[in-house]
């Protein structure tokens, strides 16, 4: 992993690796789903909690699509 970054930024050396390019990688976290101890889906932008996980697991997250245009307008309102 480290010697791709080195060579999508040009670096000869993994050493030369800047920090805040490997932290940027990854998008943040939308959703966990926890199987234990509680089975449940946990929106992390909303905060809403689905607590039936082999339903949404199914497709059922029109809550958390719901939830997630409320807030998008919520901002938009405010800027």
């Amino acid at each position: 992993m480290e010697l791709v970054i080195a060579m999508e930024q040009g670096i000869p050396e993994v050493g030369g690796i800047k920090r805040e390019a490997i932290a940027n990688m990854w998008k943040p976290e939308t959703r966990r789903y926890v199987f234990h101890p509680n089975r449940l889906v946990q929106d992390v932008r909303t905060g809403i909690q689905l607590p039936d996980l082999n339903s949404a697991l199914d497709g059922n997250i029109e809550p958390l699509i719901g939830a997630n245009i409320s807030m998008r307008q919520a901002s938009n309102l405010t800027l």
